[in-house]
């Protein structure tokens, strides 16, 4: 997404900083507000609805009132599913664009009248949709699918910035506007430790004695992952794919002293500046 953004070493820390402020809090005082609504934690779990959350707002605003904020939930998740969908479809595009993924020159296009790729987004939204169909015929299958999700995620952020202090001694890496200095490498390995511990908790089964019945079945779908993108790696992205292959076009802006002198421009190239 950041290179769709403007000013992205600054805006792009800026909009996570403020996202994991804002999440953090609002997240913070609704699990307490929900821990305070936990009158019966029994009868939440074995709830006729099937959903312990539902249950709470039932019992919290009654039929009418535990309805209306449902509904917002209901209105929650679809926009987290339209943005999810949006981020989906941009990183489709973009590793197809690069030649990272199969059938990449059929998911890169972009439609000559709307300007999108259209491709890549049929293609999240088939995939997406046959993911939510296995719980038709499975919900383990779909609950190992959906279990990944989080600790993939985490893995993947941990994993640019293990890379990072890994190979910085041999990759020349410029600093942004945002840094940690000299505490970049000691809160990076505490990241990376954190995650990893994290990740292991996220695959334990929930409850003990560990049956079939109740196995958390995401570290087989995240094994099946990793061993796919891996595969696929080795045998064909390795030898097309050298990162982000974009048709950016530098081209010489006048200064505003330019403009104001009435100028057409053509003298840019002494007190012109870049732009990308």
């Amino acid at each position: 997404m950041s290179e769709e953004t403007h000013d992205a070493a600054v805006r792009g820390p800026v909009a996570i900083q403020t996202a994991v402020l804002v999440s953090g809090t609002l997240g913070w005082l609704l699990t307490v507000s929900m821990c305070f609504c936990l009158t019966d934690l029994d009868g939440i779990l074995a709830s006729p609805t099937g959903l312990p959350a539902a249950q709470i707002f039932l019992n919290a605003g009654g039929k009418r009132g535990g309805t209306t904020m449902w509904a917002f939930a209901i209105l929650v998740q679809l926009f987290t599913g339209c943005s999810a969908m949006l981020a989906d479809t941009r990183m489709a595009f973009a590793f197809a664009r690069d030649d990272a993924l199969p059938f990449s020159k059929f998911l890169s296009k972009v439609n000559l009248r709307t300007h999108t790729p259209i491709n890549a987004v049929w293609f999240v939204v088939i995939f997406s949709v046959g993911l939510n169909c296995i719980a038709i015929g499975s919900t383990q299958t779909a609950t190992a699918i959906f279990n990944i999700t989080a600790p993939a995620l985490d893995l993947s952020y941990v994993s640019v910035i293990l890379a990072h202090q890994l190979y910085k001694s041999k990759v020349k890496f410029i600093e942004g506007p945002f840094t940690l200095g000299k505490w970049g490498t000691y809160l990076n390995y505490i990241a990376v430790v954190w995650v990893l511990f994290i990740s292991t908790i996220l695959f334990f089964p929930p409850q003990l004695p560990v049956t079939p019945a109740n196995m958390n079945y995401a570290v087989c779908v995240g094994g099946f992952i990793a061993a796919f993108a891996l595969m696929w790696w080795w045998v064909a992205a390795r030898g097309k794919y050298t990162g982000p292959q974009t048709d950016d076009i530098i081209r010489e802006v006048p200064t505003e002293e330019d403009g104001n002198d009435g100028g057409d421009g053509n003298d840019s190239e002494e007190s012109g500046e870049i732009a990308v």
